[in-house]
């Protein structure tokens, strides 16, 4: 008998599973968002229109300008009237409810689309002990929550709301320069973080640390990876948040995962652009060191998108939420999974947007298979103000993004 010219691969079962699947995935086509009818199906008619009328004022610079400059003392000061305009408009728009109870059917309908929720409560400019105290208990209940209802899968951490500013900025650039006090005040926020973290190792819920600005943020790193050695060794739960609109944050990104290499811990990772560039700028510039700023909105595209590669390369290692708008960005994510035959739903591959925002992005890859969240921020409308300010601030300037929401409103509204 004539011998074959070599050994017959031999093929298991799994394997010929694995391959299967490569092949569909990468015969089935990338998410449409343009398609209006899914990113809409969660709204009705009239909220459709409600979130219409929203965009078309917030494009309006000089109405965000009042709502900043009279609204938020109006609020404050318990003016009749004040806070029902403002939970009727905006806060409507962009916030899930006055707590979790209130959100819950805004999180059940985001369910309904497969579209998860990153719990935020929204507490802001925290100043006391018992404000600190109070802002790790309602996260606790959210982990809790997370840990019960398929709806949600992570909660938010500023440490800003653990922690008072003046230690995070003292500690930020001499974390060797420790009175009595501040060995005090750092103890306790570590306290109040580890149990947030703790807790969500033990009830299996992602933690997501906000990033903020650089003259506390190398302090906020410091307690990201101490949580993350902790707590991210067996599977991965703490996640730190990398702002790619700062020049240095790409290689302090692959810094961050060649020191989880060597310490044994996996390295969580949400990606972001940011969000303080204007206060960066300034603070610079009035001070006399050079901005931390990328020179060019192109130097960000390009370190965020290299940042969501290199995550992609090496995802049994970094589990990421891609926190983005940037339609683009989306899309190579997208590519990239199926170039590289990683299954939409990976579990260390999320993305995610700002409930009332962008859901083009957000419903369309969750009706195609992917991990999509929106980040649900909840809380008193006083509580929330800064947050709503930031929104209408952001989104009157970005009008190519406004046109872009009004536009597929529009288109929707006509179709149906």
């Amino acid at each position: 008998m004539k011998k074959s010219g070599g050994p017959i691969k031999q093929f298991s079962l799994a394997e010929e599973i694995v391959k299967g699947y490569a092949e569909d995935q990468r015969k089935r086509p990338l998410p449409d968002f343009s398609d209006t009818e899914k990113t809409f199906a969660h709204l009705s008619d009239a909220d459709l229109k409600h979130s219409g009328r929203m965009f078309s004022l917030m494009g309006k610079t000089w109405l965000t300008n009042i709502m900043s400059a009279v609204g938020v003392p109006a609020v404050k000061m318990g003016l009749p009237g004040a806070a029902w305009s403002v939970k009727n408009t905006v806060y409507r728009q962009f916030v899930g409810g006055t707590s979790l109870v209130d959100a819950l059917p805004t999180i059940n309908k985001l369910y309904e689309q497969n579209v998860t929720s990153i719990l935020d409560y929204g507490a802001e400019a925290k100043s006391t002990d018992e404000d600190y105290n109070n802002f790790m208990k309602e996260t606790l209940r959210g982990t809790d929550f997370s840990a019960e209802a398929p709806a949600a899968n992570a909660v938010v951490v500023k440490v800003t709301a653990l922690a008072p500013d003046e230690l995070l900025v003292h500690l930020n650039d001499n974390p060797q320069d420790l009175d009595d006090e501040t060995i005090a005040q750092l103890q306790a926020t570590v306290k109040r973080l580890d149990a947030i973290c703790a807790q969500a190792e033990k009830r299996n819920v992602h933690v997501y640390i906000d990033g903020e600005e650089s003259w506390m943020q190398n302090t906020i790193d410091r307690l990201a990876d101490r949580m993350m050695a902790r707590y991210n060794r067996e599977k991965i739960i703490v996640h730190n948040t990398f702002q790619l609109y700062r020049h240095d944050r790409l290689e302090f990104l692959m810094a961050s995962h060649e020191k989880a290499r060597k310490e044994g811990y996996k390295l969580g990772t949400k990606l972001v652009r940011g969000a303080y560039m204007v206060k960066e700028n300034a603070r610079a510039q009035e001070m006399g060191y050079p901005t931390p700023i990328q020179p060019s909105l192109e130097a960000t595209h390009r370190d965020y998108n290299d940042a969501l590669r290199y995550c992609i390369q090496h995802i049994s290692e970094i589990s990421t939420c891609v926190g983005t708008h940037n339609e683009a960005s989306v899309r190579l994510m997208t590519e990239l999974l199926r170039d590289n035959d990683i299954p939409r739903n990976h579990p260390n591959i999320r993305c995610a947007q700002l409930l009332g925002m962008s859901g083009n992005l957000t419903f369309n890859l969750a009706a195609d298979g992917y991990n999509a969240s929106k980040y649900l921020v909840y809380g008193p409308v006083a509580e929330v103000l800064p947050y709503l300010v930031r929104r209408a601030q952001e989104n009157a300037s970005v009008t190519g993004e406004m046109g872009r929401e009004l536009k597929m409103i529009r288109e929707e509204i006509k179709r149906r």
